[in-house]
Protein backbone atom coordinates (compact mmCIF):
# COMPACT_ATOMS: atom_id res chain seq x y z
CA UNK A 1 0.00 0.00 0.00
CA UNK A 2 2.48 2.43 0.32
CA UNK A 3 3.71 2.37 -2.75
CA UNK A 4 -0.06 2.65 -4.08
CA UNK A 5 -0.18 6.28 -1.95
CA UNK A 6 3.18 7.60 -3.10
CA UNK A 7 2.04 7.07 -6.73
CA UNK A 8 -0.92 8.71 -6.31
CA UNK A 9 1.25 10.99 -4.89
CA UNK A 10 3.81 11.45 -6.79
CA UNK A 11 1.27 11.60 -10.38
CA UNK A 12 -0.92 14.34 -8.49
CA UNK A 13 1.86 16.41 -8.03
CA UNK A 14 2.64 16.60 -11.84
CA UNK A 15 -0.99 16.81 -13.35
CA UNK A 16 -2.93 19.11 -10.41
CA UNK A 17 -1.28 22.00 -11.54
CA UNK A 18 -2.10 21.37 -15.22
CA UNK A 19 -5.75 20.35 -13.98
CA UNK A 20 -6.34 23.68 -12.04
CA UNK A 21 -4.85 25.58 -15.24
CA UNK A 22 -7.44 23.91 -16.95
CA UNK A 23 -10.19 24.82 -14.92
CA UNK A 24 -8.75 28.43 -14.39
CA UNK A 25 -8.51 28.69 -18.50
CA UNK A 26 -12.29 27.45 -18.71
CA UNK A 27 -13.42 30.28 -16.59
CA UNK A 28 -11.57 33.07 -17.61
CA UNK A 29 -9.88 32.60 -20.87
CA UNK A 30 -6.32 33.11 -19.49
CA UNK A 31 -3.44 32.44 -21.28
CA UNK A 32 -1.16 29.17 -21.08
CA UNK A 33 1.74 31.46 -21.64
CA UNK A 34 1.19 32.83 -17.96
CA UNK A 35 1.83 29.19 -16.39
CA UNK A 36 4.85 28.78 -19.05
CA UNK A 37 6.38 32.00 -17.68
CA UNK A 38 5.31 31.30 -13.92
CA UNK A 39 7.12 27.97 -14.29
CA UNK A 40 9.77 30.22 -16.24
CA UNK A 41 10.30 32.22 -13.20
CA UNK A 42 10.75 29.68 -10.44
CA UNK A 43 13.41 27.89 -12.78
CA UNK A 44 15.16 31.40 -13.16
CA UNK A 45 14.86 32.04 -9.71
CA UNK A 46 16.83 28.92 -8.80
CA UNK A 47 19.85 29.62 -11.25
CA UNK A 48 20.63 32.33 -8.43
CA UNK A 49 18.98 31.01 -5.34
CA UNK A 50 20.91 28.03 -4.65
CA UNK A 51 24.56 29.29 -5.56
CA UNK A 52 23.54 32.37 -3.53
CA UNK A 53 22.81 29.84 -0.48
CA UNK A 54 26.51 27.83 -1.34
CA UNK A 55 27.99 31.14 -1.28
CA UNK A 56 26.08 31.69 1.96
CA UNK A 57 27.63 28.65 3.03
CA UNK A 58 31.25 28.98 1.79
CA UNK A 59 31.42 32.60 3.57
CA UNK A 60 30.20 31.21 7.41
CA UNK A 61 26.56 33.31 6.69
CA UNK A 62 24.66 29.81 6.24
CA UNK A 63 25.68 27.33 8.98
CA UNK A 64 24.96 23.67 7.69
CA UNK A 65 25.16 21.74 11.44
CA UNK A 66 23.27 24.18 13.64
CA UNK A 67 24.10 23.44 16.86
CA UNK A 68 21.80 25.88 19.06
CA UNK A 69 18.36 27.87 18.91
CA UNK A 70 20.19 30.54 17.83
CA UNK A 71 22.15 28.80 14.73
CA UNK A 72 18.98 27.28 13.71
CA UNK A 73 17.18 30.63 13.34
CA UNK A 74 19.49 31.76 11.83
CA UNK A 75 19.79 29.55 9.29
CA UNK A 76 15.71 29.56 9.12
CA UNK A 77 15.72 33.35 8.46
CA UNK A 78 18.53 33.47 5.73
CA UNK A 79 17.02 30.63 4.11
CA UNK A 80 13.42 32.23 3.98
CA UNK A 81 15.16 35.88 2.76
CA UNK A 82 17.19 34.13 -0.02
CA UNK A 83 13.82 32.45 -1.12
CA UNK A 84 11.97 35.85 -0.64
CA UNK A 85 14.00 37.52 -2.83
CA UNK A 86 15.17 35.30 -5.50
CA UNK A 87 11.47 34.13 -6.26
CA UNK A 88 9.54 37.36 -5.80
CA UNK A 89 12.01 39.37 -7.72
CA UNK A 90 11.76 36.77 -10.88
CA UNK A 91 7.77 36.72 -10.49
CA UNK A 92 8.53 40.87 -10.75
CA UNK A 93 10.45 40.00 -14.01
CA UNK A 94 7.99 37.53 -14.77
CA UNK A 95 5.04 40.56 -15.06
CA UNK A 96 7.60 42.88 -16.36
CA UNK A 97 7.84 40.85 -19.77
CA UNK A 98 3.76 40.70 -19.40
CA UNK A 99 3.26 43.80 -19.71
CA UNK A 100 -0.67 42.82 -20.04
CA UNK A 101 -0.96 40.22 -17.68
CA UNK A 102 -2.55 42.50 -14.88
CA UNK A 103 -5.66 41.07 -14.33
CA UNK A 104 -6.86 38.50 -11.15
CA UNK A 105 -6.58 35.82 -13.04
CA UNK A 106 -3.36 36.68 -14.84
CA UNK A 107 -1.83 36.29 -11.50
CA UNK A 108 -3.71 33.08 -10.28
CA UNK A 109 -2.39 31.29 -13.70
CA UNK A 110 1.29 32.58 -13.05
CA UNK A 111 1.41 31.44 -9.53
CA UNK A 112 0.17 28.21 -10.48
CA UNK A 113 2.85 27.70 -12.81
CA UNK A 114 5.52 28.85 -10.84
CA UNK A 115 4.21 26.29 -7.57
CA UNK A 116 2.95 23.88 -10.29
CA UNK A 117 6.75 23.38 -11.86
CA UNK A 118 8.19 23.09 -8.18
CA UNK A 119 6.02 20.36 -7.19
CA UNK A 120 6.43 18.46 -10.64
CA UNK A 121 10.23 19.00 -10.14
CA UNK A 122 10.49 18.26 -6.22
CA UNK A 123 7.84 15.72 -6.57
CA UNK A 124 7.64 14.60 -9.71
CA UNK A 125 10.99 14.12 -10.35
CA UNK A 126 13.61 14.10 -7.91
CA UNK A 127 11.45 12.42 -5.02
CA UNK A 128 9.54 9.55 -7.82
CA UNK A 129 13.53 8.40 -8.12
CA UNK A 130 14.07 8.47 -3.98
CA UNK A 131 11.50 6.78 -2.88
CA UNK A 132 12.14 4.11 -5.67
CA UNK A 133 15.49 3.53 -4.34
CA UNK A 134 14.58 3.68 -0.82
CA UNK A 135 12.10 0.62 -1.90
CA UNK A 136 14.73 -1.36 -3.00
CA UNK A 137 16.63 -0.45 0.12
CA UNK A 138 14.20 -1.75 2.21
CA UNK A 139 15.16 -4.79 3.60
CA UNK A 140 19.07 -4.57 2.44
CA UNK A 141 21.93 -4.83 5.13
CA UNK A 142 22.91 -1.09 4.95
CA UNK A 143 26.27 -1.90 6.58
CA UNK A 144 27.12 -4.12 3.19
CA UNK A 145 27.31 -0.95 1.10
CA UNK A 146 30.34 0.83 -0.05
CA UNK A 147 28.68 4.60 2.04
CA UNK A 148 30.20 6.11 4.85
CA UNK A 149 28.63 6.04 8.24
CA UNK A 150 26.71 9.38 8.05
CA UNK A 151 25.47 8.37 4.90
CA UNK A 152 24.25 4.93 6.79
CA UNK A 153 22.51 7.21 8.91
CA UNK A 154 20.65 9.18 6.30
CA UNK A 155 19.15 6.74 4.54
CA UNK A 156 18.18 4.58 7.59
CA UNK A 157 16.49 7.89 8.65
CA UNK A 158 14.67 8.00 5.18
CA UNK A 159 13.83 4.02 5.12
CA UNK A 160 11.88 4.54 8.45
CA UNK A 161 9.39 6.67 6.93
CA UNK A 162 8.37 3.38 5.17
CA UNK A 163 7.66 2.04 9.16
CA UNK A 164 5.01 4.86 9.15
CA UNK A 165 0.86 4.10 7.82
CA UNK A 166 1.08 3.77 4.25
CA UNK A 167 -1.15 6.93 4.04
CA UNK A 168 1.73 9.06 4.89
CA UNK A 169 2.73 8.69 0.97
CA UNK A 170 0.13 11.24 0.41
CA UNK A 171 1.91 13.78 2.77
CA UNK A 172 4.42 15.11 -0.01
CA UNK A 173 1.24 16.08 -1.87
CA UNK A 174 -0.12 17.98 0.69
CA UNK A 175 2.95 19.93 1.35
CA UNK A 176 2.95 20.36 -2.59
CA UNK A 177 -0.69 21.79 -2.21
CA UNK A 178 -0.09 24.05 0.59
CA UNK A 179 3.28 25.55 -1.33
CA UNK A 180 0.91 26.01 -4.34
CA UNK A 181 -1.60 27.85 -2.32
CA UNK A 182 1.59 29.99 -0.97
CA UNK A 183 2.46 31.05 -4.53
CA UNK A 184 -0.78 31.76 -5.73
CA UNK A 185 -1.04 33.98 -2.85
CA UNK A 186 2.56 35.69 -3.25
CA UNK A 187 1.49 36.19 -7.36
CA UNK A 188 -1.61 38.29 -6.46
CA UNK A 189 0.70 40.42 -3.77
CA UNK A 190 3.25 41.23 -6.66
CA UNK A 191 0.57 41.85 -8.88
CA UNK A 192 -1.08 43.96 -6.43
CA UNK A 193 1.79 45.81 -6.75
CA UNK A 194 1.79 46.77 -10.08
CA UNK A 195 -1.94 47.30 -10.53
CA UNK A 196 -1.62 49.82 -7.51
CA UNK A 197 2.01 51.06 -8.60
CA UNK A 198 3.48 50.53 -5.46
CA UNK A 199 6.67 48.95 -4.65
CA UNK A 200 6.33 48.04 -0.79
CA UNK A 201 3.99 44.87 -2.36
CA UNK A 202 7.01 43.30 -3.57
CA UNK A 203 8.83 43.58 -0.36
CA UNK A 204 5.50 42.19 1.45
CA UNK A 205 5.64 39.77 -0.67
CA UNK A 206 9.58 38.59 0.11
CA UNK A 207 9.06 39.62 3.67
CA UNK A 208 5.67 36.81 3.57
CA UNK A 209 7.68 34.30 1.49
CA UNK A 210 10.76 34.67 4.29
CA UNK A 211 8.16 34.12 7.36
CA UNK A 212 6.89 31.05 5.97
CA UNK A 213 9.81 29.73 4.71
CA UNK A 214 11.84 30.38 8.08
CA UNK A 215 9.13 28.48 10.28
CA UNK A 216 9.32 25.26 7.86
CA UNK A 217 13.22 25.43 8.41
CA UNK A 218 12.99 25.69 12.22
CA UNK A 219 10.31 22.95 12.31
CA UNK A 220 11.58 20.65 10.31
CA UNK A 221 15.54 21.24 12.05
CA UNK A 222 13.85 20.71 15.43
CA UNK A 223 12.25 17.40 13.73
CA UNK A 224 8.90 18.24 14.57
CA UNK A 225 6.04 15.98 13.65
CA UNK A 226 4.78 16.26 10.00
CA UNK A 227 1.65 16.45 10.16
CA UNK A 228 1.83 19.31 12.58
CA UNK A 229 4.59 20.74 10.85
CA UNK A 230 2.14 20.76 7.58
CA UNK A 231 -0.73 22.20 10.52
CA UNK A 232 1.22 25.18 11.15
CA UNK A 233 1.94 26.21 7.06
CA UNK A 234 -1.59 25.75 6.41
CA UNK A 235 -2.14 28.50 9.40
CA UNK A 236 0.41 30.94 8.36
CA UNK A 237 -1.35 30.56 5.10
CA UNK A 238 -4.43 31.94 6.42
CA UNK A 239 -3.88 35.71 6.47
CA UNK A 240 -2.45 35.61 3.01
CA UNK A 241 -5.69 33.82 1.73
CA UNK A 242 -8.25 35.68 3.36
CA UNK A 243 -6.02 38.92 1.98
CA UNK A 244 -6.45 37.47 -1.40
CA UNK A 245 -9.58 36.94 -1.21
CA UNK A 246 -11.02 40.71 0.37
CA UNK A 247 -8.49 42.14 -2.37
CA UNK A 248 -9.56 40.08 -5.62
CA UNK A 249 -12.40 38.61 -4.65
CA UNK A 250 -14.57 41.24 -6.62
CA UNK A 251 -12.64 41.25 -9.39
CA UNK A 252 -12.28 37.51 -10.22
CA UNK A 253 -16.31 37.45 -9.92
CA UNK A 254 -16.75 40.41 -12.30
CA UNK A 255 -13.68 38.64 -14.98
CA UNK A 256 -15.69 35.35 -15.26
CA UNK A 257 -16.39 34.21 -19.21
CA UNK A 258 -19.07 32.03 -20.55
CA UNK A 259 -18.18 28.55 -20.36
CA UNK A 260 -17.66 26.98 -24.10
CA UNK A 261 -19.00 23.27 -23.84
CA UNK A 262 -18.15 22.15 -27.30
CA UNK A 263 -14.59 23.11 -26.50
CA UNK A 264 -13.36 19.08 -26.13
CA UNK A 265 -16.06 18.29 -28.92
CA UNK A 266 -13.87 20.53 -31.02
CA UNK A 267 -10.90 18.84 -29.79
CA UNK A 268 -12.30 15.23 -31.07
CA UNK A 269 -12.96 17.02 -34.56
CA UNK A 270 -9.45 17.97 -34.65
CA UNK A 271 -8.03 14.58 -33.80
CA UNK A 272 -9.97 12.78 -36.11
CA UNK A 273 -8.68 15.21 -38.92
CA UNK A 274 -5.13 15.08 -37.80
CA UNK A 275 -5.52 11.17 -37.96
CA UNK A 276 -6.81 11.28 -41.45
CA UNK A 277 -4.19 13.65 -42.46
CA UNK A 278 -1.27 11.19 -41.05
CA UNK A 279 -3.26 8.21 -42.80
CA UNK A 280 -3.78 10.18 -46.26
CA UNK A 281 -0.42 11.01 -46.61
CA UNK A 282 0.66 7.30 -45.81
CA UNK A 283 2.49 8.85 -42.52
CA UNK A 284 0.69 6.17 -40.65
CA UNK A 285 1.60 3.26 -43.62
CA UNK A 286 5.52 4.66 -42.77
CA UNK A 287 5.53 4.74 -39.54
CA UNK A 288 4.39 1.32 -38.36
CA UNK A 289 5.98 -0.24 -41.05
CA UNK A 290 9.51 0.99 -40.12
CA UNK A 291 8.74 0.38 -36.54
CA UNK A 292 7.24 -3.61 -37.47
CA UNK A 293 10.39 -3.85 -40.26
CA UNK A 294 12.81 -3.38 -37.41
CA UNK A 295 11.12 -5.07 -34.46
CA UNK A 296 11.21 -7.99 -37.02
CA UNK A 297 14.38 -7.66 -38.08
CA UNK A 298 16.37 -7.07 -34.91
CA UNK A 299 16.40 -10.54 -33.77
CA UNK A 300 17.10 -12.08 -37.30
CA UNK A 301 20.19 -9.47 -37.45
CA UNK A 302 21.17 -10.28 -33.88
CA UNK A 303 20.90 -14.02 -34.73
CA UNK A 304 22.08 -14.07 -38.10
CA UNK A 305 25.46 -11.92 -37.91
CA UNK A 306 27.80 -14.36 -38.04
CA UNK A 307 26.02 -15.85 -41.47
CA UNK A 308 26.05 -12.47 -42.68
CA UNK A 309 29.58 -11.83 -42.15
CA UNK A 310 30.58 -15.47 -43.51
CA UNK A 311 28.93 -14.59 -46.69
CA UNK A 312 30.94 -11.42 -47.48
CA UNK A 313 33.95 -11.98 -49.81
CA UNK A 314 36.94 -11.12 -47.63
CA UNK A 315 35.06 -11.10 -44.63
CA UNK A 316 34.88 -14.70 -43.60
CA UNK A 317 37.90 -14.75 -41.10
CA UNK A 318 35.79 -12.15 -38.79
CA UNK A 319 32.89 -14.65 -38.78
CA UNK A 320 34.49 -16.90 -35.84
CA UNK A 321 35.50 -13.91 -33.91
CA UNK A 322 31.73 -12.82 -33.58
CA UNK A 323 30.58 -14.86 -30.15
CA UNK A 324 27.29 -16.87 -30.79
CA UNK A 325 24.32 -14.65 -30.09
CA UNK A 326 22.06 -14.50 -27.74
CA UNK A 327 18.86 -13.12 -26.72
CA UNK A 328 20.86 -10.41 -25.03
CA UNK A 329 22.13 -9.32 -28.71
CA UNK A 330 18.96 -9.53 -30.04
CA UNK A 331 17.15 -6.73 -27.31
CA UNK A 332 20.41 -4.76 -27.90
CA UNK A 333 19.90 -4.69 -31.76
CA UNK A 334 16.51 -4.09 -30.99
CA UNK A 335 17.01 -1.02 -28.52
CA UNK A 336 19.01 0.15 -31.48
CA UNK A 337 17.37 0.25 -34.39
CA UNK A 338 14.11 1.48 -32.92
CA UNK A 339 15.78 4.47 -30.93
CA UNK A 340 18.10 5.38 -34.04
CA UNK A 341 14.78 5.33 -36.33
CA UNK A 342 11.96 6.27 -34.66
CA UNK A 343 13.83 9.47 -33.41
CA UNK A 344 14.15 10.20 -36.83
CA UNK A 345 10.78 9.57 -38.00
CA UNK A 346 9.72 11.85 -34.64
CA UNK A 347 11.75 14.83 -36.29
CA UNK A 348 11.13 14.87 -39.32
CA UNK A 349 6.94 14.31 -38.77
CA UNK A 350 6.64 16.76 -35.97
CA UNK A 351 8.37 19.62 -37.04
CA UNK A 352 6.32 20.36 -39.57
CA UNK A 353 3.29 19.14 -37.98
CA UNK A 354 2.40 23.75 -37.53
CA UNK A 355 4.76 25.17 -39.60
CA UNK A 356 3.75 23.42 -42.88
CA UNK A 357 -0.04 24.86 -41.96
CA UNK A 358 1.69 27.99 -41.13
CA UNK A 359 3.13 28.30 -44.25
CA UNK A 360 0.31 27.30 -46.53
CA UNK A 361 -2.07 29.40 -44.88
CA UNK A 362 -4.47 26.28 -44.09
CA UNK A 363 -3.88 27.15 -40.17
CA UNK A 364 -5.61 30.38 -40.54
CA UNK A 365 -8.59 28.90 -42.56
CA UNK A 366 -8.97 26.02 -39.45
CA UNK A 367 -8.62 28.29 -36.51
CA UNK A 368 -11.51 31.02 -38.52
CA UNK A 369 -14.14 28.11 -37.52
CA UNK A 370 -14.66 28.12 -33.74
CA UNK A 371 -11.64 25.88 -33.19
CA UNK A 372 -9.49 26.47 -29.47
CA UNK A 373 -6.17 26.81 -30.09
CA UNK A 374 -5.43 24.51 -27.66
CA UNK A 375 -7.06 21.66 -29.32
CA UNK A 376 -5.26 22.36 -32.69
CA UNK A 377 -2.20 22.02 -31.12
CA UNK A 378 -2.92 19.02 -28.92
CA UNK A 379 -4.40 17.05 -31.45
CA UNK A 380 -1.25 16.83 -33.12
CA UNK A 381 0.41 15.78 -30.34
CA UNK A 382 -1.94 13.09 -29.46
CA UNK A 383 -2.61 11.78 -33.05
CA UNK A 384 1.24 11.32 -33.33
CA UNK A 385 0.99 9.76 -30.03
CA UNK A 386 -1.73 7.20 -30.64
CA UNK A 387 0.28 6.66 -34.07
CA UNK A 388 3.98 5.53 -31.75
CA UNK A 389 1.66 3.28 -29.68
CA UNK A 390 0.29 1.49 -32.68
CA UNK A 391 3.56 1.22 -34.04
CA UNK A 392 5.21 -0.06 -30.82
CA UNK A 393 3.05 -2.97 -30.20
CA UNK A 394 3.21 -4.34 -33.58
CA UNK A 395 6.82 -3.78 -33.21
CA UNK A 396 6.86 -5.59 -29.62
CA UNK A 397 4.88 -8.63 -30.75
CA UNK A 398 6.88 -9.46 -34.15
CA UNK A 399 10.20 -8.89 -31.98
CA UNK A 400 8.66 -11.13 -29.29
CA UNK A 401 7.77 -13.93 -31.73
CA UNK A 402 11.30 -13.95 -33.39
CA UNK A 403 13.07 -13.57 -30.27
CA UNK A 404 11.01 -16.90 -28.97
CA UNK A 405 11.60 -18.77 -31.99
CA UNK A 406 15.09 -17.51 -32.23
CA UNK A 407 16.62 -17.65 -28.63
CA UNK A 408 15.07 -18.43 -25.13
CA UNK A 409 11.87 -16.90 -23.64
CA UNK A 410 11.89 -13.50 -22.13
CA UNK A 411 9.71 -12.20 -19.49
CA UNK A 412 6.93 -10.47 -21.79
CA UNK A 413 6.32 -7.81 -18.72
CA UNK A 414 10.09 -6.59 -19.03
CA UNK A 415 9.86 -6.21 -23.18
CA UNK A 416 6.72 -4.22 -22.37
CA UNK A 417 8.58 -1.64 -20.11
CA UNK A 418 10.95 -1.72 -21.91
CA UNK A 419 8.66 -0.24 -24.99
CA UNK A 420 7.32 2.00 -22.75
CA UNK A 421 10.34 3.83 -21.66
CA UNK A 422 11.22 4.02 -25.24
CA UNK A 423 7.78 5.36 -26.05
CA UNK A 424 8.09 8.17 -23.37
CA UNK A 425 11.74 8.73 -24.52
CA UNK A 426 10.24 9.40 -27.98
CA UNK A 427 7.59 11.57 -27.06
CA UNK A 428 10.26 14.00 -25.36
CA UNK A 429 11.32 14.76 -29.40
CA UNK A 430 7.96 15.22 -30.15
CA UNK A 431 6.97 17.68 -27.76
CA UNK A 432 9.91 19.38 -28.43
CA UNK A 433 9.58 19.60 -32.11
CA UNK A 434 6.05 20.41 -31.95
CA UNK A 435 7.04 23.49 -29.86
CA UNK A 436 9.87 24.40 -32.13
CA UNK A 437 6.87 23.84 -35.31
CA UNK A 438 4.64 26.35 -33.49
CA UNK A 439 7.38 29.63 -32.83
CA UNK A 440 8.24 28.74 -36.47
CA UNK A 441 6.63 30.30 -39.83
CA UNK A 442 8.45 28.28 -41.86
CA UNK A 443 9.51 24.79 -42.15
CA UNK A 444 12.76 24.85 -42.42
CA UNK A 445 13.25 27.42 -39.40
CA UNK A 446 11.27 24.40 -37.34
CA UNK A 447 13.55 22.00 -38.60
CA UNK A 448 16.54 23.83 -37.30
CA UNK A 449 14.98 24.38 -34.00
CA UNK A 450 13.68 21.02 -33.16
CA UNK A 451 17.47 19.81 -34.43
CA UNK A 452 19.01 21.84 -31.48
CA UNK A 453 16.91 21.09 -28.90
CA UNK A 454 16.89 17.60 -29.58
CA UNK A 455 20.28 17.61 -29.47
CA UNK A 456 20.46 19.57 -26.58
CA UNK A 457 18.26 16.98 -24.89
CA UNK A 458 20.48 14.08 -25.79
CA UNK A 459 23.38 16.13 -24.69
CA UNK A 460 22.48 16.34 -21.47
CA UNK A 461 22.53 13.14 -20.21
CA UNK A 462 26.55 13.95 -20.04
CA UNK A 463 26.18 16.79 -17.80
CA UNK A 464 28.33 15.84 -15.03
CA UNK A 465 25.87 14.86 -11.81
CA UNK A 466 22.93 15.67 -13.19
CA UNK A 467 22.40 13.98 -15.93
CA UNK A 468 20.57 10.50 -14.89
CA UNK A 469 17.94 13.41 -14.19
CA UNK A 470 17.56 13.80 -18.12
CA UNK A 471 14.84 12.21 -19.87
CA UNK A 472 17.61 10.95 -21.97
CA UNK A 473 18.61 8.77 -19.10
CA UNK A 474 15.40 6.85 -20.18
CA UNK A 475 18.05 5.29 -22.97
CA UNK A 476 20.07 4.23 -20.11
CA UNK A 477 17.54 2.45 -17.84
CA UNK A 478 16.09 0.67 -21.15
CA UNK A 479 19.66 -0.66 -21.80
CA UNK A 480 20.04 -1.96 -18.29
CA UNK A 481 16.47 -3.78 -18.92
CA UNK A 482 17.73 -5.70 -22.07
CA UNK A 483 20.80 -6.71 -20.63
CA UNK A 484 19.78 -7.75 -17.54
CA UNK A 485 16.09 -8.98 -18.56
CA UNK A 486 14.46 -8.53 -15.50
CA UNK A 487 13.28 -5.27 -13.76
CA UNK A 488 15.43 -3.88 -10.50
CA UNK A 489 14.15 -0.99 -8.29
CA UNK A 490 18.14 -0.66 -7.74
CA UNK A 491 18.93 -0.44 -11.28
CA UNK A 492 15.47 1.88 -11.75
CA UNK A 493 15.57 5.41 -13.03
CA UNK A 494 12.30 6.99 -11.98
CA UNK A 495 13.58 10.50 -12.11
CA UNK A 496 14.26 10.77 -15.64
CA UNK A 497 11.00 8.78 -16.44
CA UNK A 498 9.34 11.78 -14.47
CA UNK A 499 12.15 14.38 -15.94
CA UNK A 500 10.11 13.02 -19.20
CA UNK A 501 6.76 13.67 -18.20
CA UNK A 502 7.47 17.08 -16.60
CA UNK A 503 9.42 17.75 -20.04
CA UNK A 504 6.34 17.04 -22.68
CA UNK A 505 3.60 18.83 -20.09
CA UNK A 506 5.75 21.77 -20.21
CA UNK A 507 6.66 21.98 -24.09
CA UNK A 508 3.02 21.69 -24.88
CA UNK A 509 2.32 24.07 -22.51
CA UNK A 510 4.53 26.40 -24.15
CA UNK A 511 3.31 25.47 -27.25
CA UNK A 512 -0.22 26.39 -26.69
CA UNK A 513 0.99 29.41 -24.63
CA UNK A 514 3.07 30.63 -27.11
CA UNK A 515 0.65 29.97 -30.31
CA UNK A 516 -2.21 31.78 -27.90
CA UNK A 517 -0.30 34.99 -29.06
CA UNK A 518 0.61 34.79 -32.49
CA UNK A 519 -1.06 36.46 -35.12
CA UNK A 520 -2.07 34.58 -38.03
Amino acid sequence: MHAFFYIVSISLSIFIPVILGILLRRRFRVSWLLFGVGAFTFVGSQIVHLPLNNLLTKIGMLPTTPENRWAIAQMGIILGLTAGICEELARVVGYTILKKARKTEDGIMLGLGHGGIEAMIIIGVLTAGGIAQLFALSGVDLSSLNISQEQILFLQTQLDALNQPAVAGLLPLLERLLAMTLHVVLSMMVLYAFQQKSRIWVLWAILYHAAVDTIAVVLITNKVDVLLIEFVLFLSLLPGFFWAIKVFGKQLKTNVQPKLPIEWRLFGVALRKELFQLWRSKMVLVIVGVFALFGMASPLLAYFMPQIFGSIEGAEMFKDLIPEPTIIDAMTQYLKNISQFGFLIAILVGMGSVASEKEKGITEMILHKPLPRWAFILSKFTAQTLVYVVAFFIAEILAYIYILVLFEPVSLGVFTILNFLLLMWLLCFTAITILGSTVSRSIAAAAGISLVGSVVLMLSAQIPNYGSISPQALMGWAGILGSELRFNLQTSNFTALGAAVVLIIMALVWAVGLFEQQEL
